[in-house]
C-alpha cells in the first residue's frame, strides 16, 4: 500500500443511485486528492429509490479491515451514513486511537423523522462518537435529535451549535438545511461566532444533497482551504448542483459542477 497519506472515505455504497460513497469517490478523483473508499454497508439501491432494497451487513468484515489498518496514518477520516449501532461502535473503537482529523455527517434523519430502521438507540450511538469528531455536519433534523430540543429561531440555533461543539473534540459544527427568508443553506461556528451561508431556495428536493455538501467541505479542507471558505464554497456548489440537476433526476448530479470545481482548484482561495 502507498505510504502517501490519504483521506479515508467511509459510508454506504448504493449500487443503484448516485449518492454517498459514489459522490465522495468521484469528487476526490476529479480534484486529484488521494483517498481510500470504504463501504460500510452494501445496498442494491438507496432507500430513496426503494425502501425494501436488498442490503448486506458488513460489520464483521469492517472490523477485520479496521484491525488490518490499525496503524494506518490517514490524513483525515470522513464518516457518512453508518446504518446501525453495531457499525457505529466499531468506529468508536477505531477513532479512539486515531490521531487525524475526523469529519462526521451523522446521516440519520430528514424532515423531522429518523430514517427507516433507525431509532433512539442509533441517535445515542452517534452521540458517543462526538468526542472523537473535529467537524460535524448534521442537517437541522439530525441536529434536533442530537441536542434534544427544536431549533426554531436564531437563539435555539446558536444554542444547538454551541452545545454540539462542547461535546466534540473539535469545535467546527455546521447545521445544514437552514431556511430563512426564502433562502436555504447552513449555519456554522467560526471561531465561536455563528455565521450563515444562504442562497435562494430551489423548489425541489434531491437525494444526496447533504452527501455532496459534506464531501465538498471535506475536499476543500483537504485542499487547505480555510474552514469558513470551505463552508461557503461547499454551499455555493451544492446550490449550483441542485439548480443544474435535470428535473428528471431524483439524485443530485455532480457533473454540472465539475467545471466550477476545477476552476476553483486552479484559482486562489482564502
Amino acid at each position: 500500500m502507498s505510504t502517501k497519506k490519504r483521506t479515508l472515505l467511509a459510508q454506504d455504497w448504493s449500487v443503484w443511485g448516485d449518492i454517498s460513497l459514489k459522490t465522495a469517490t468521484t469528487l476526490f478523483q476529479v480534484w486529484g486528492l488521494p483517498a481510500v473508499s470504504l463501504p460500510v454497508k452494501l445496498l442494491a439501491a438507496h432507500p430513496g429509490w426503494a425502501a425494501q432494497t436488498p442490503q448486506q451487513d458488513l460489520t464483521a468484515w469492517l472490523q477485520r479491515v479496521l484491525d488490518y489498518w490499525q496503524q494506518q496514518d490517514w490524513s483525515r477520516i470522513y464518516l457518512g451514513y453508518l446504518g446501525s449501532p453495531a457499525v457505529v461502535e466499531v468506529w468508536q473503537r477505531y477513532l479512539a486511537t486515531a490521531a487525524c482529523p475526523v469529519i462526521l455527517d451523522p446521516a440519520m434523519a430528514d424532515q423531522g423523522q429518523l430514517y427507516q430502521g433507525l431509532d433512539v438507540n442509533y441517535v445515542q450511538a452517534i452521540s458517543r462518537l462526538l468526542p472523537y469528531v473535529d467537524v460535524l455536519t448534521p442537517n437541522i433534523s439530525e441536529a434536533q435529535f442530537l441536542v434534544g430540543f427544536p431549533i426554531i429561531d436564531h437563539d435555539s440555533l446558536s444554542r444547538a451549535l454551541h452545545l454540539l461543539a462542547a461535546q466534540m473534540r473539535g469545535s467546527q459544527v455546521i447545521i445544514t438545511s437552514i431556511q430563512q427568508d426564502q433562502q436555504i443553506g447552513c449555519a456554522f461556528l467560526n471561531q465561536g461566532v455563528v455565521q450563515t451561508s444562504l442562497y435562494p431556495q430551489q423548489q425541489r428536493t434531491l437525494f444526496g444533497s447533504g452527501d455532496l455538501f459534506t464531501t465538498l467541505v471535506v475536499l476543500f479542507l483537504a485542499a487547505d482551504f480555510s474552514f469558513a471558505t470551505a463552508v461557503q464554497q461547499a454551499t455555493r456548489l451544492t446550490t449550483l448542483a441542485v439548480k443544474q440537476t435535470p428535473f428528471s433526476a431524483r439524485d443530485i448530479q455532480v457533473a454540472a459542477i465539475i467545471p466550477a470545481l476545477l476552476e476553483l482548484k486552479d484559482g486562489n482561495h482564502a
